[in-house]
């Protein structure tokens, strides 16, 4: 029998990290009054079917600073990206005020952000991000003086307790 070594995904870094750590600081400024703990330590895309069933509005013209013909670009760009994920290093979740979580378990509150793709002169970054498998939401991130920031979140979702 031949083993199959499984190596760890690559590290997040450069820009993409930039726009995770971004992220994880808007999160945090958010829910001050309940706080997520836990940073799923992978890149994950589980959202895209509630993420496509949200950007189905024929009615949008402009959806994260997006036409909709851009939007399904965006869309294809973050699930095709996805499918090579990244891991984000727990020295950098733990500098965010997370724990690093390596399973997704919804009784211990986490996040979860999928790959981040960006404009061509890398000044906007947008990215899925999973607020512990009950909802969550695409966001816009601008880079304005060297750093990232939220400008906007759109494409939002929720999966109510079955």
């Amino acid at each position: 029998m031949a083993a199959h070594a499984v190596w760890p995904p690559p590290k997040a870094e450069g820009e993409e990290l930039a726009v995770w750590q971004a992220m994880a600081g808007s999160i945090v400024r958010d829910s001050v009054s309940k706080p997520y703990k836990l940073w799923y330590s992978q890149s994950d895309f589980a959202a895209a079917s509630f993420i496509s069933s949200a950007l189905a509005d024929p009615d949008k013209e402009d959806f994260c600073g997006l036409s909709a013909t851009d939007v399904k670009s965006m869309v294809t760009q973050l699930k095709n990206a996805s499918l090579d994920p990244v891991e984000v290093d727990s020295n950098v979740v733990e500098s965010a005020g997370f724990k690093i979580a390596h399973k997704k378990n919804p009784r211990f509150r986490y996040i979860a952000m999928s790959r981040v793709v960006f404009d061509p002169a890398k000044q906007k970054a947008w990215l899925s991000v999973d607020l512990n498998g009950e909802r969550g939401f695409i966001a816009r991130m601008d880079k304005a003086s060297g750093q990232w920031s939220r400008s906007s979140r759109c494409g939002g979702w929720y999966m109510p307790q079955e």
